[in-house]
């Protein structure tokens, strides 16, 4: 924005990459100057560093994205120059409250105070580009334009104007008597601000503002200050004209009276009117230079005092648009360049001293407004402004109003040609490899208006905050939007389930599904590392959810089902819960098995078709096929339905359910759907069995030791329960492993079986009355396997 910021190390130097856009400089130790580590100052230099991080740039991309998205959908010829007002409006609004938040943030406010002045000078460009290329003014109209240019952005002079007046109400109020009055009257000529305002109102093409301000004058009723007066507000405007359309009939009346009043403002110059006048030297020197400046000479504009009041040797554009208004009140858009050229003469323009880099910039792309030279100046803005948000809006307004009229103007995609400077890539978190190819790449040369916007939306989407607003954006591209989306998706950074869940639910939007496929898996490997890490299944967080539920839910998504059979292996396979669980005493389940029958809840939802939306037809059956089942997993989606029937209150079901585990044949693992789409899963039913291994087995036995002695199940249940249990055990006394050496499993087999015992006993005294079982009491009655 300014001049590059030198930061003197002395060498030698050395460097080293930090990052992808980071490099490390610092002084490189010799042999006669050795430096401890921590004696090494490291300088960091840094590319791609946003300019939206900040709260005032951020609302100021929010509010001109609304006039962004208002212009694409307005099909009114007239209304554009609307919306061309409305970015001028949120231009003005952002600098106003970062120069009135200057004053509070001493910390920032260099910073600040750069920005501010970067804002001004954006609005500065878009109010004069938008007169020159957008606004259509007849002549005479054109010349006060740009005088009310000058008006609107320096402010200076209707400001103290005003304060001049206020003053001198105040003080002309505070006096009852006129003797009083005549007595207290203050010169307020002697002010140091009064001539210069004046002076400024009368550049600025505001000569009734400068008439009244003339009024407080100690002598205001002279001759020469009222012929001042009177012909400041006789001043002919063209802007009085009600209607644009009535220029072609007042014309040449209009030119005629601008002829005779300046006429007539030589002639009182040259006649002496004005030699003794006002009473004062600094007086009769400003009102001879201001009649001068009404009567069109032209050896008068390299006065030191326009300079003072037109903010010196940078403000030589707010003179020039002066000296055009008296000098050719009648030019039209084709005179402006000659015009420029004559008062570059004029004025010796070329042998000012050079201002900063930014400075240079500014003063080209005005000369290039004034030129009318649309091209150069697209290319100026292009490569020496700091950021893509001018350039960008600006073309693509211009292309609203004047369709194709950027097409002539070819561009390369190259790096040669485009270099680094003038295209301010400011994706921190893209490579450069990866910048210059999705930069590039899709779009057509001729589409110059989304090149420009594809580039903002790069620098938006350094900003997480702001990819929403990037991702609006490329909305309305038509070259590479699909692709640039997809870009911009995967190298999204979300920091929260809530802001991944976004970034796939827009991915999804826009067709993106392999995308959101990619987002998904990515959250998955992030909490599948979390799974790993943890022990026991402990909750590391705040979740009611522990890490492996929340990855099989990504990954689901994802549709990475080896992630899924791995994560159900990994669940089961440490789940010790079910051997220290005692129902009857415990009043807190734990959370081993929560975890068990929250993940077995997820995959059956999934394989029913509630969990996820199929992208392209609502038809379960190729995906469910797909996931290939394991032992644990095929056992995890029964189990799910285990526990549904628990938590319905259906006992005599549950209880079933767990026999025909328990007793089932080895078979396919594969799940299968019937025509409804819904799962068939039941062996009883499917007529095929599932390879429930023993550990498995011993979980689901422990599942009824809740229901012993309360009279829920039935005789024929017990019994092939006990002769499952006495299988279970031979078995694991037949075939020796670390299962059957645990004391703990042997110790819960054993009260399993002397529960069963006792509950066959009691059968054959048992009763009508049976104790219900709520789902409060049933096991993990706290998930909730709706997953609907």
């Amino acid at each position: 924005m300014e001049s590059p910021l030198v930061v003197g190390v002395p060498g030698p130097l050395n460097h080293v990459w930090l990052s992808e856009n980071e490099l490390g400089i610092f002084r490189r130790s010799t042999p006669s100057n050795k430096s401890t580590c921590n004696e090494i100052l490291i300088e960091n230099v840094k590319w791609g560093t946003s300019i939206y991080n900040d709260e005032f740039m951020k609302r100021l991309v929010k509010s001109s994205f609304e006039v962004f998205s208002a212009l694409q959908k307005c099909s009114v010829q007239n209304s554009f120059i609307t919306h061309s007002i409305q970015y001028r409006a949120a231009l003005a609004v952002c600098s106003n409250e970062i120069f009135t938040f200057l004053s509070s943030d001493e910390a920032r406010a260099a910073h600040l105070l750069a920005q501010g002045n970067l804002i001004q000078t954006l609005e500065l460009l878009w109010h004069l580009a938008e007169l020159i290329f957008i606004q259509v003014s007849p002549p005479g109209y054109l010349a006060f334009n740009l005088c009310s240019w000058f008006y609107v952005q320096s402010q200076e002079a209707a400001n103290c104007a005003r304060e001049i007046l206020d003053s001198a109400s105040r003080e002309q109020s505070g006096h009852i008597l006129l003797h009083d009055k005549l007595n207290s009257l203050k010169s307020w000529e002697t002010n140091k601000d009064f001539w210069p305002t004046v002076l400024s109102l009368v550049l600025q093409a505001r000569c009734q503002e400068a008439a009244s301000l003339l009024v407080v004058h100690s002598n205001s009723n002279g001759r020469g200050l009222r012929s001042l007066r009177q012909l400041l507000a006789s001043m002919p405007v063209a802007s009085h004209a009600e209607k644009e359309g009535m220029w072609t009939e007042y014309g040449a009346q209009f030119s005629q009276a601008w002829n005779y009043w300046q006429s007539e403002c030589e002639h009182r110059l040259s006649s002496g009117e004005f030699d003794h006048v006002g009473g004062d030297p600094t007086s009769v020197e400003y009102i001879k230079l201001i009649v001068n400046i009404l009567s069109g000479r032209t050896s008068i504009w390299d006065d030191p005092r326009i300079s003072d009041v037109t903010r010196g040797s940078r403000g030589w554009f707010f003179r020039f648009v002066s000296f055009v208004f008296y000098t050719d009140q009648l030019v039209n858009i084709d005179g402006l360049s000659s015009d420029l050229d004559r008062w570059l003469a004029l004025t010796k323009k070329g042998n000012m001293e050079p201002g900063s880099n930014f400075d240079q910039s500014v003063d080209a792309l005005i000369t290039s407004i004034f030129h009318v030279d649309l091209f150069s100046f697209v290319r100026i803005a292009s490569e020496k402004l700091s950021n893509w948000w001018f350039i960008a809006h600006f073309t693509n307004l211009l292309n609203h109003i004047y369709p194709g009229v950027l097409n002539d103007l070819q561009l390369t995609h190259k790096q040669d040609e485009l270099s680094l400077e003038s295209c301010p890539k400011t994706v921190n978190y893209i490579s450069k490899a990866e910048v210059n190819e999705s930069l590039y790449q899709p779009v057509d040369s001729s589409s110059l208006v989304e090149f420009f916007l594809l580039g903002y939306i790069e620098s938006l989407a350094s900003e997480t905050s702001l990819l929403s607003i990037a991702l609006g954006y490329l909305d309305h591209c038509k070259s590479g939007r699909t692709r640039q989306s997809a870009l911009l998706l995967r190298h999204a950074v979300p920091v929260s389930t809530r802001a991944t869940n976004w970034f796939i639910s827009q991915a999804k939007v826009r067709g993106l599904y392999s995308t959101a496929e990619e987002l998904a898996k990515l959250n998955c490997r992030r909490f599948a590392c979390l799974s790993l890490q943890s022990q026991g299944g402990s909750i590391i967080d705040s979740s009611n959810y522990s890490p492996i539920c929340i990855s099989v839910g990504w990954a689901l998504m994802a549709r990475d089902y080896s992630m899924i059979n791995r994560l159900a292996e990994l669940s089961l396979a440490r789940d010790n819960g079910f051997m220290r669980k005692d129902t009857l005493n415990e009043t807190t389940i734990s959370h081993a098995s929560t975890e068990v029958a929250e993940l077995a809840a997820i995959i059956l939802g999934f394989c029913r078709g509630s969990s996820y939306d199929e992208p392209s037809n609502n038809n379960k059956v190729n995906e469910i096929n797909h996931l290939q089942l394991s032992p644990e997993l095929a056992f995890l989606i029964r189990y799910a339905e285990l526990q549904q029937s628990f938590n319905d209150g259906d006992c005599e079901g549950a209880v079933d359910r767990i026999i025909d585990l328990l007793v089932t044949s080895p078979g396919n693992s594969l799940i299968t759907t019937n025509s409804a789409g819904q799962d068939c899963t039941n062996s009883s039913t499917t007529g095929f069995g599932l390879r429930i291994p023993t550990r498995l087995k011993i979980r689901l036995l422990a599942e009824v030791r809740h229901l012993l002695g309360r009279n829920c199940l039935r005789r024929d249940q017990v019994e092939v329960l006990i002769t499952a249990l006495i299988e279970l055990r031979a078995d694991l006394d037949l075939n020796p492993n670390n299962m059957s050496t645990n004391s703990d499993m042997h110790s819960l087999l054993t009260k399993i079986h002397m529960s069963l015992a006792n509950e066959l006993a009691s059968t054959f005294f048992a009763t009508s009355n049976t104790i219900s079982i709520s789902p409060s009491l049933s096991p993990n009655s706290m998930v909730d396997t709706n997953w609907h």
